[in-house]
């Protein structure tokens, strides 16, 4: 017989991580949000691509740091902190982060290479991994969700992932 908690367990376990108008509603404030164009949320994570009407970001909800260090205060404070450092992929952004903060650089790395890759297929790895590797995309991370996303300015489009690490 199941105990009551092994029961609980198997409940949330059916539950996804976010649900997609909940996350719309909360991107409303922080980028200018289209249509989407890939969702998927399960229990451990949560990875998404949105089309954006504009490839800027919402002030003041979102601060835009060109210096890594100052994003990273910001971040601490529970800031959600896009960074636009001229010259840097999101990737090398992070790589930053790791040397000057290694807490709060993993923060950043988990949200993607940790539980959210569950939730994406090869293709969305693919079209992920290109926008973290392009000076094109800013990464913006929100520290209370540890959401990061992958704004690729070119085709205006918005990255999502998330896990509950």
């Amino acid at each position: 017989m199941m105990s009551l908690f092994g029961v609980l367990l198997l409940l949330a376990a059916c539950f996804p991580l976010d649900k997609e108008e909940d996350l719309r509603a909360g991107l409303r404030g922080i980028v200018y949000l289209a249509q989407t164009r890939r969702f998927e949320s399960k229990s451990t994570c949560t990875a998404a691509i949105f089309d954006l009407a504009s490839d800027a970001v919402r002030t003041p909800a979102v601060r835009r740091v060109s210096n890594v260090r100052e994003g990273i205060e910001l971040a601490k404070q529970g800031r959600i902190v896009a960074f636009d450092v001229p010259g840097l992929t999101p990737n090398m952004v992070s790589e930053q982060m790791m040397s000057i903060n290694l807490y709060e650089g993993m923060g950043l790395i988990s949200s993607f290479i940790g539980p959210s890759m569950e939730c994406m297929d090869d293709q969305f790895q693919v079209d992920v991994y290109y926008a973290l590797m392009t000076e094109d995309s800013m990464a913006i991370y929100d520290p209370t969700s540890n959401a990061m996303m992958l704004l690729h300015r070119p085709k205006k489009l918005l990255f999502y992932m998330r896990g509950n690490v």
